[in-house]
């Protein structure tokens, strides 16, 4: 009874946070579009202007980052599957707006912001995702374009791995506060649990 207890919070509140996220990837990506608005909306060449680029990947590649993951938010809340579509998003979100903005180093807080968020899972697994992603991410455009993560034309081939392990670190202190959160939860369901096995035993 208390592991069937267990799971039924457990499950509520991965569909709580399946919505939360649902939301922030809309204001996420609003907030991208006025971000490419704000930074480079126009480029010229010569006489002529165009809209620059950075404001249709903001539009276009921001809303199919978002896109799925909200859609499985509102589709199938509470799945493994949900939450892991959701913490790539997040962090392909972070990517992007990295990019808008020229690999500034404010940006990258966002990285570490998303984590905290989604630690609210209470799943390891869903952060080692999100981990994966973004040492991917800072490995890959660090060799073939690093000004656009790290804000300057050449960098150390390793300065992705100092980034990773900032990230790695993060997680160590996510998943502790996590596994104290489940044990909570764990002996939240205890409780009621014996408490139902009691009043069952009065009833008889």
């Amino acid at each position: 009874r208390a592991a069937r207890l267990f799971q039924v919070s457990l499950d509520e509140i991965h569909r709580r946070t399946d919505r939360m996220f649902a939301g922030l990837m809309v204001v996420q990506w609003l907030a991208g579009i006025v971000a490419a608005l704000w930074i480079s909306p126009r480029t010229w060449i010569g006489a002529t202007s165009h809209i620059h680029w950075h404001v249709w990947a903001a539009i276009f590649l921001g809303g199919t980052i978002s896109g799925f993951p909200i859609f499985l938010a509102c589709k199938q809340p509470g799945t493994s599957l949900t939450r892991h579509v959701i913490a790539i998003g997040q962090m392909l979100t972070s990517v992007l707006l990295i990019h808008l903005t020229g690999g500034r180093i404010e940006t990258h807080f966002h990285i570490f912001g998303s984590l905290a968020f989604l630690a609210f899972y209470r799943d390891w697994r869903v952060l080692a995702t999100a981990t994966v992603v973004v040492a991917a991410d800072h490995l890959a455009r660090g060799f073939l374009w690093p000004q656009s993560v790290f804000g300057v034309l050449t960098v150390s081939p390793w300065r992705w791995i100092e980034h990773s392990c900032w990230v790695v670190f993060e997680d160590i202190f996510l998943c502790i506060s996590m596994r104290q959160g489940l044990r909570d939860l764990l002996n939240v369901a205890n409780r009621r649990a014996r408490l139902e096995t009691v009043n069952e035993e009065i009833e008889t």
